[in-house]
Parts: C-alpha cells; structure tokens; sequence
C-alpha cells in the first residue's frame, strides 16, 4: 500500500503523491484521479492554459462554469470561476512542494 504525502490543500481539492509508486492523487469532493508524474504535469498544463471566460458556459442555476475534462473521457469536472482558480492553486502548488521535497531529500 502506498504512503502518500499531502502536497496541497484548496477548498475541496486535495493533491498528494507516493514516493514509492510516483503517483500523483488528485481529490476533489468525491472524485479521486491518479497520475503518473509526467501525466499530472500534462494536465496541469491543460488546466491552466484554459481561459475560464472564454471556455465557460451557464448552467441551469444560471452561474458560469467551465468544464474540465479528465484523462476518462466519460468524466468531467464542472467549476465556477472560484472554484476553477482554487483548483488551478492546488495543482500548482502540489507541483512546487513535490520540487521541495525532492530538493529536501538529496
């Protein structure tokens, strides 16, 4: 089993990684994704170079929401804009600490 380490926490998202494995686990709400290193790095650059004014669309309870599609075509995540820039943060974030910790243990 792996021991995950926390990288970050944002609002609902949480990213954690496993030394061991060199996976990536990406919680949001209810919703856990798992990356490899180099797969968590390419969706973070998906994620941030989309313009949530550009790419949104309102939703029935009339917000403004973008949709993110994730590396399973059948699921999506459905952001407003807050929620969209908190999770941007996250995956950043976990990014920088990961470096952290790989510069802290050599």
């Amino acid at each position: 089993m792996c021991k995950t380490r926390v990288l970050s926490t944002k609002g609902e998202t949480v990213v954690s990684s496993c030394q061991g494995c060199k996976m990536y686990y990406l919680w949001h709400n209810n919703l856990l994704l798992n990356f490899t290193k180099e797969a968590f790095e390419s969706f973070r650059e998906v994620v941030n170079s989309l313009p949530f004014h550009k790419n949104s669309l309102p939703f029935p309870d009339d917000e403004e929401r973008i949709i993110l599609h994730t590396p399973n075509d059948d699921i999506c995540f459905a952001f407003c804009y807050d929620e969209f820039e908190t999770f941007k943060q996250a995956i950043d974030e976990a990014i920088y600490m990961n470096e952290v910790y790989v510069l802290m243990s050599k």
